[in-house]
């Protein structure tokens, strides 16, 4: 479903992702953690576009959303590579949600208006069929009784439930969370985490960055950890959390646990 090769990101002298290698089956719900610094959102960031890769590669289902690295190809023909692998990122980028830490949500549009805008101006959809999927989203967040007000109404766990039911409103393949609930208050946290969890129990692939370590043992396929631009370990929760292989991973586990 996604596959990360060699994923390297600089700003400048400062390198934040350091050669990442990531494979993502469909279906898989991978918990993305590590120390602050260490490189989490911009890799969320990195497979969506919203950060361009100084080198390496991101595939999403079989499709190269970069233009090929050579480094990766060697010996072979980059045009021919770009032919017949090379996709219109932008177009495959809306089956790629993305839920930010701060909402991003429209404050001049209604609930309403938030959920139809993206389904009407870039899938075309008419705006009935997209207002009777906006309520029926709503309804499977809880929230279809705000549907006709404005985000400065409601409260920080309302407004990002609003924020996963409009990613789901474009039907992506694959669901991006960074850090979902660490901008809310600590009691509207579990609102939040039950939706992302009945949609991890329904299939959907997901990648999400947190700090919430009990929900990302109990929901996550994999967990991945980060240190420094690096990915470290990349193991099942049970593992992970009960004997992780690095130093650097127990001394972290030891201080968020």
């Amino acid at each position: 479903m996604i596959d990360v090769k060699n994923l390297h990101k600089s700003f400048g002298a400062l390198q934040v992702l350091r050669g990442i290698d990531l494979h993502v089956d469909r279906g898989d719900v991978v918990s993305i953690i590590g120390p602050s610094g260490s490189g989490k959102s911009t890799l969320l960031r990195s497979i969506n576009l919203l950060e361009t890769a100084t080198s390496g590669e991101i595939w999403v289902d079989s499709k190269l959303i970069t233009r090929p690295d050579p480094s990766l190809h060697p010996g072979e023909n980059l045009q021919e590579i770009t032919k017949a692998h090379y996709q219109d990122p932008y177009a495959l980028r809306r089956k790629v949600g993305m839920v930010f830490q701060h909402f991003n949500l429209f404050p001049h549009k209604t609930v309403l208006e938030n959920m139809i805008y993206a389904p009407v101006t870039v899938l075309k959809l008419p705006r009935e069929q997209a207002v009777e999927k906006a309520r029926a989203l709503l309804e499977s967040v809880g929230m279809l009784e705000k549907i006709d007000v404005y985000p400065g109404t409601l409260s920080g766990g309302q407004t990002q439930r609003v924020a996963i039911a409009r990613a789901l409103a474009m039907e992506p393949d694959v669901m991006l969370f960074d850090e979902p609930t660490s901008a809310l208050d600590p009691e509207m946290v579990k609102e939040v985490l039950d939706v992302i969890k009945r949609l991890a129990g329904s299939g959907m692939t997901m990648l999400l960055v947190t700090h919430e370590m009990g929900f990302a043992r109990e929901v996550s396929d994999r967990i991945c950890f980060l240190d420094e631009g690096r990915l470290i370990e990349d193991a099942p929760p049970e593992i992970f959390f009960s004997t992780p292989k690095s130093e650097r991973a127990r001394i972290f586990l030891d201080k968020v646990l």
